[in-house]
This record gives C-alpha cells, structure tokens and sequence, in this order.
C-alpha cells in the first residue's frame, strides 16, 4: 500500500510491480522462481516477497523463494527442500510469518534430516537467507506418506496465546497439532504442544477430504481465542461432539474450535464448539466483525486415473457464500441462488466493507456488510 505497487508473479518465472492507479510497470520484470513451475501464494512480510515452488510442474525443484524488494537486482534467495518434485509446501497462505522468521509445511517426502530431506513438516527458516532455524515432523510421516495425507495441502496458521505464540498445523488427515513457534516440536522435533484427535476422513483419501488451503483465527469481544477449520468431507464418526450443530455435513462443513488453557497439562487445548451446516467442499473462511464468511465451492474434487479435465472442470452443484454467526455457527445469510458458477481454490476476501467472491468464469461478486 505504502509504494502503491501490486504484485504478481507470471508463467515465465518472472516477479511483477503494477502501480495499483493504472496498472503501469513500476519495477522492470524480475528473475523470481522456474519458468513455467507452479508457486503459490505472494507474500510480502518486511519488503521482502516470499513464495513457495511445489508439485514439480515445468520440471522445478520444490523450493522456497525470497526477494528483498530493496535490492531486486541481487539474486532471489531459495532454500530447496528435497532434490526433485516431492517436500513442496503448495497451500494456499504461502510462507507465513512467525516470532522466528517464516514458517511453512511440506509435502510428503522422505524425512532425512541429515541428507536435507524434510517430507511432512513444519520449517522456521531466518527470514533474509532463508536458512533453516527449526522443525517439527509428526511422528506418523511415514504413513503420511503412504497415504498421501501430506501436510503440503494447507499451510501453518500463527497467533498469539496466553505466554505462548501458537502455530496451528492441519491438512488432509484433518489432526489439529498446536505447537510452540519458539520450539516446534521440543527437543526431538517431534512433540507437539497438543494433537487432537482426527475430525474427518475416516478413508484417509488422497483427494476430496479433510483440509485444503488453510484454516482460520480471530478472537472475539471477550478476548476467547477460535480456530476455523474448513472440512472437506463428512466429520470423523470417532471425533468428540461439537456444542452446536445444524444437521448432517456429509459434503463439508465449517469447523469451530476455542483455544483454552488445559489446567491440568498447563498446555493450550482445542475445545470443538460448532459445526457448521452441510456445505460442498468449503474454501478458508473469513472473520468481519464476529461474523464468519464460508464460500461452499461446488467443485468436483475427483482425482485419479480416468478423471478428465473435463471432468474436473464440471461441478457438483453452484458456489454458495454463508455468513455464520461466530459464536455458535449459526446461519444468518445465505446467497443461496445469486451465484450459478463455482469456484476453485478461490476464498472470500473482506475489504472496504464489501466481501468479494470470485467464481470459475471470471466473474466478480460483492456483497455488502451489514453495519
């Protein structure tokens, strides 16, 4: 906002500065990360542009990728987490920042620490050199891998809590692990804070369950802190029973979860407070003004052989943006019929007042808040 400059990166590897006026070049194009690879998410944390390379496309390394925006000449910083196409961190927050530097979680992939191979796990790297600071593999990666649950699909979510700062990791197996930013996993690299027990994809499918993208956190007027999971899929038949519910959430659901201190353990807790309505594979929600934004997608998540893109490209039903209330789930607005496209990989963004959704056919929604 300060230098009135939006940034993108394009299929040609190359970094991009658009004034935010007219959309005039403001910085020359710039050498950022492989031609043609598949990076996610461009965050900018202290002048510096992070992002992360994953899922081997135009034949790229998994790596991740800083450019300090004060010399955009000088060399982009990588730091490559395996030696080829698997350890990627491919969800949708991209690199995040943290009391350490930037943190991020990889894809499956061998865990070898000693040979640099770092599958299924939480990182903190410095946040100029990228240079590895701490980790934390859960002590299941190796059937993380088997099952292709990699933690790769979401991204870590960072707050503050009581005397600790909080990092939040989920993904596909859809176990909830709280771990301290300061000393991920204690002294092992292994021991979080607090796991919780799984809260779906009881089939451990590769595809159409638990998490992808990212969860989210707010704190609201009391000073409680909530964690939102957005949940692929039905909710596990073991998991604990949430105080609210509003019927059977076979497609997918809005998890809600308050952060508390376990007196006993003197250790953080995650307390299942609501679940939300049924809803087609939702995408990260949103938090304005104790309202929750959750955008049910539509999309087809089919994968595997004999799956077309044309297959993928037909949705199961339309997108749809809810507004719930924060404390207990609880439908207040529904778009029901407005929208008749989908949307993939595509959350709802809050800005100036309005929420903005968009959809698969290129087109632009917005809504208005309620003062």
């Amino acid at each position: 906002k300060e230098a009135g400059i939006i940034y993108v990166s394009t299929s040609d590897g190359k970094l991009r500065g658009l004034s935010l006026a007219d959309g005039e070049d403001r910085i020359p194009p710039t050498d950022f990360t492989t031609p043609f690879a598949r990076n996610w998410s461009l965050n900018l944390i202290d002048g510096v542009i992070y992002s992360s390379t994953a899922r081997g496309c135009g034949g790229a390394i998994a790596h991740f990728t800083a450019l300090d925006l004060k010399n955009p000449t000088r060399r982009t910083v990588e730091y490559f987490t395996s030696t080829g196409r698997p350890g990627g961190a491919w969800g949708r927050g991209g690199l995040v920042r943290g009391p350490k530097g930037i943190y991020a979680q990889t894809a499956d992939a061998p865990y070898d620490p000693a040979a640099g191979w770092f599958g299924n796990t939480v990182m903190a790297l410095n946040a100029k050199d990228l240079r590895l600071l701490d980790t934390y593999t859960p002590a299941s990666w190796e059937f993380l891998n088997a099952k292709d649950l990699d933690l790769g699909s979401a991204n870590p979510v960072i707050f503050p809590f009581d005397k600790w700062t909080l990092v939040a990791s989920a993904a596909k197996e859809s176990v909830i692990s709280l771990l301290d930013a300061n000393s991920l996993g204690a002294t092992d690299h292994h021991t979080p804070l607090y796991q919780s027990p799984r809260w779906g994809n009881d089939e451990f499918l590769l595809a159409g369950r638990g998490l992808w993208g990212a969860m989210a956190t707010w704190q609201d007027a009391q000073g409680k802190r909530w964690l939102l999971m957005p949940m692929w899929g039905p909710p596990s038949k073991d998991a604990p029973n949430f105080q609210y519910t509003y019927g059977a959430a076979d497609q997918g659901s809005v998890m809600a979860f308050e952060v508390r201190l376990d007196p006993e353990k003197a250790k953080p807790t995650l307390v299942p407070v609501w679940m939300s309505r049924d809803m087609h594979v939702p995408d990260p929600p949103v938090v304005a003004n104790g309202v929750v934004y959750a955008l049910q997608t539509g999309e087809n998540t089919a994968q595997g052989r004999g799956i077309t893109a044309k297959d993928r490209s037909t949705p199961i039903t339309n997108a749809i943006l809810y507004a719930l209330d924060g404390e207990t789930g609880k439908e207040l607005y529904s778009s029901e019929k407005l929208i008749d496209s989908w949307t993939h990989f595509s959350e709802p963004v809050v800005a100036g007042g309005q929420i903005y959704v968009s959809t698969w056919d290129g087109r632009l929604y917005a809504f208005g808040l309620k003062k």
